[in-house]
């Protein structure tokens, strides 16, 4: 699954040591918080130079999608989280509240942003490094608060087995829940990819360089999605051909 997948899973190990470190005040565990939370940014740097656009086959890096949808706003996450890590480098308090800050503000900027980027494409842009992205900013939110936090009095009282089960049952519900939609995505991905390889598909969009292949919808009667291969031409939609994609056979059927 790749360098990005690993990085998931140390985040996700992360995770329960961030309760431990919850529990204590002391100095050193707090120099502990500020290298996680150093750690998570570095993550959301490094995750971007990979495939943000799908699941399956090639696609551009979270990077170049920033650099090629400014409107997007995506290049501001990435910016927000450089000054994040020049400032968590500070030794100064202040700084440390104001990454925090940041954090919280860069969460909202993330998810505006892939919402923009998706638009703009014309289909969900989403991948396993943009997913462990996502977990790096949200789990950033909840070491930072820890960070941040001086009073001894609001410490963490040391997990109980109960607690330390709930805690894991949430996370393997978690991940039953991203691996169903990371097979839902990926097998929307190859339907528009087999489309697209179509002879007919690949000669329209050689011809017709803004042409669109997308999933309409998933007729359930049928156990197939309906593609829809098109481009917008004078503010309407001039269609291509419509294509029926069985889910389990990976049939193929044309409207015309």
């Amino acid at each position: 699954m790749g360098t990005y997948s690993l990085i998931l899973i140390a985040v996700l190990i992360i995770s329960p040591l961030a309760l431990t470190l919850a529990e204590k005040q002391d100095k050193k565990t707090k120099t502990g918080l500020k290298n996680i939370f150093l750690f998570l940014l570095i993550a959301q740097i490094t995750l971007g130079i990979f495939n943000w656009e799908s699941f399956a086959g090639p696609g551009r890096s979270g990077w170049q999608l920033a650099a090629g949808f400014p409107p997007s706003l995506l290049w501001i996450f990435f910016a927000i989280t450089a000054i994040q890590i020049l400032l968590l480098l500070q030794s100064f308090s202040p700084a440390q509240t104001l990454v925090v800050f940041l954090n919280f503000t860069n969460t909202v900027v993330f998810f505006i942003a892939l919402s923009r980027l998706s638009w703009a494409l014309n289909f969900q842009a989403v991948s396993l490094a943009s997913i462990a992205t996502a977990f790096t900013i949200l789990i950033g939110n909840v070491i930072g608060l820890l960070l941040i936090n001086k009073e001894g009095r609001l410490r963490m009282k040391p997990s109980t087995n109960k607690q330390k089960f709930i805690a894991l049952l949430i996370a393997l519900i978690t991940a039953l829940i991203l691996g169903i939609s990371f097979r839902n995505q990926k097998l929307r991905t190859q339907v528009i990819s087999k489309v697209s390889s179509l002879s007919e598909v690949k000669e329209y969009l050689r011809t017709v360089p803004s042409g669109q292949v997308v999933i309409d919808h998933e007729d359930k009667d049928t156990n197939s999605y309906l593609i829809h291969v098109y481009e917008i031409k004078d503010d309407h939609t001039a269609t291509f051909n419509w294509y029926e994609v069985n889910k389990d056979t990976g049939e193929i059927k044309t409207e015309f």
